[in-house]
């Protein structure tokens, strides 16, 4: 109840973007439920598990990169876990933010039904701002490169979802007016077979500035939860 009166529309929206991308659902049979995040980088856990007050785990241990370069090294990880009644209580106030297909799926399986999804006619700009940001975060990727004739940034969202990236590519471009490009980029060979990986890219150019207002919204106090991300937007807005 104390949490329902803290969280507002836009938290359980950026907590979408996290869950889309770096997010899990799954049912077990001692928990009934288990939800919780897994990263590489400890802020946006941690965050996490201040907001939800609940623990925050690491692991560290050996890993090999993919094929053809097969290089072993030692990687930590971070966890935060919400289980039983309280991940039933987050997954139902997150699902309406949920956009991947899949991630609603897994979310329904531990609720035991589907909830009503958020229409993408309702979401407000700002739930959207919140959501690209922590999807920026996750699957995503900042980079400020030099043109021909001016310095650039480049913000990309990577999925072999092409249906998940397009309902992105029209919300940010329906409520938040951006110029988007959404392009095929590889092939790869999986445990299921051969998938497509797409790419949608969000760029700005100081020549060519038509992004920028959304680029300098994602620097404003609790849009992005990932500071070595938001010190790369916060670079080329300060240039």
């Amino acid at each position: 109840e104390k949490k329902d009166q803290e969280l507002t529309n836009l938290d359980w929206a950026k907590w979408g973007g996290w869950d889309d991308t770096d997010g899990w659902f799954t049912v077990t049979a001692l928990f009934q439920g288990k939800t919780g995040l897994y990263l590489k980088d400890r802020q946006p856990v941690e965050l996490f598990a201040r907001t939800f007050e609940t623990s925050l785990c690491c692991r560290t241990f050996k890993t090999i990169t993919p094929e053809p370069y097969r290089k072993e090294y030692t990687i930590t990880v971070y966890r935060v876990d919400m289980c039983g009644k309280k991940a039933r209580w987050f997954t139902k106030n997150v699902y309406p933010y949920l956009i991947k297909q899949a991630k609603k799926d897994y979310a329904a399986k531990l609720l035991g039904y589907h909830p009503e999804s958020k229409n993408f006619t309702d979401w407000t700009p700002e739930e959207v701002r919140n959501y690209i940001a922590t999807a920026l975060e996750g699957d995503g990727n900042v980079t400020i490169g030099l043109g021909k004739k001016t310095k650039y940034i480049a913000s990309t969202i990577r999925s072999s979802d092409a249906q998940y990236l397009s309902d992105v590519k029209y919300l940010t471009e329906t409520k938040l007016g951006l110029v988007t490009n959404m392009r095929e980029m590889q092939t790869y060979q999986t445990q299921k077979g051969i998938k497509t990986k797409y790419e949608l890219r969000i760029s700005c150019s100081r020549q060519n500035p038509q992004n920028l207002g959304f680029f300098q919204s994602l620097v404003k106090e609790g849009v992005m939860t990932l500071d070595r991300k938001k010190q790369k937007v916060q670079e080329f807005i300060n240039q």
